[in-house]
């Protein structure tokens, strides 16, 4: 039987871009939206290269 693929984590880019949004609310009073947006996403692509990486390391096992 095949196993599933890595998911893109799209709950925890969406978690890490309102933390740095409230974050910036809170420090600043202003929402940097390109910032934040740029951030997430590259948070995003590294959780799911693990995940990936992750993935690959199981199925040599």
């Amino acid at each position: 039987m095949a196993e599933p693929s890595a998911s893109i984590p799209i709950s925890e880019g969406v978690g890490i871009f309102v933390g740095i949004v409230a974050w910036d609310v809170l420090s600043a009073g202003e929402m940097e939206l390109l910032k934040a947006l740029l951030i997430s996403a590259g948070g995003t692509a590294v959780w799911y290269g693990a995940r990936c990486w992750q993935c690959s390391r199981r199925k040599r096992r």
